[in-house]
């Protein structure tokens, strides 16, 4: 008898929702799979597909626990990454070139990201981020911030836990900001999920 993941290969070589061939691996809920790639976890009926846990790019959340035929998932596409404002993030440290903390917000557009200061902050900055430059936003708490610091002391200490973005400058060098998301978690997490889609689509 075929396993759960080698049905649903099977029926759908390439993830539903982010057409990643990588394949899938068992869920820790039989039958369930999991897509490796983007970690969607998918339950395979006769005739239709469901999907039982989201994605981590979160914007199938809408179709949790949901059967849908086939066809459905085959011709399903991500919505396009509408220009988007996320406010408050404020700059603390991480960068040898940005030494003075900063008030301001991200914005998020189909062609990348941009960090810019508001009108309201005392020091001026403005950093843009191409999809093919991006290389993670995570959230790292106060304590752990020492490995990625090396030493260095955060500009302002102001929250017990901060969004650590990774990039490309236009040279290929690495660098990242510490951005404050002042507790808002769902901007957080719609920050991590907006950025997983921009790297699956290098």
């Amino acid at each position: 008898m075929s396993s759960p993941e080698s049905l649903m290969r099977k029926k759908f070589p390439k993830c539903p929702i982010c057409k990643s061939a990588k394949g899938y691996v068992p869920s820790p809920f039989y039958p369930n799979v999991t897509c490796k790639s983007c970690t969607a976890e998918f339950i395979l009926h006769d005739n239709s597909l469901e999907l039982k846990s989201p994605s981590k790019f979160k914007w199938d959340e809408e179709l949790l626990n949901r059967k849908y035929p086939f066809d459905f998932w085959n011709t399903l596409k991500a919505p396009q990454i509408a220009e988007k404002i996320i406010l408050p993030i404020d700059y603390v440290g991480g960068s040898r070139y940005h030494r003075n903390p900063v008030i301001g917000y991200l914005r998020v557009r189909p062609d990348g990201f941009t960090y810019k200061s508001s009108e309201g902050s005392v020091h001026e900055m403005e950093v843009n981020i191409s999809p093919n430059k991006l290389l993670g936003v995570e959230v790292i708490k106060a304590n752990d911030l020492g490995s990625v610091l090396r030493g260095k002391r955060l500009l302002i200490n102001t929250s017990n836990q901060y969004l650590l973005l990774k990039y490309k400058d236009q040279s290929n060098r690495k660098r990242q900001l510490i951005l404050d998301f002042h507790g808002h978690e769902e901007n957080a997490s719609e920050l991590i999920g907006l950025a997983n889609r921009f790297m699956e689509t290098k």
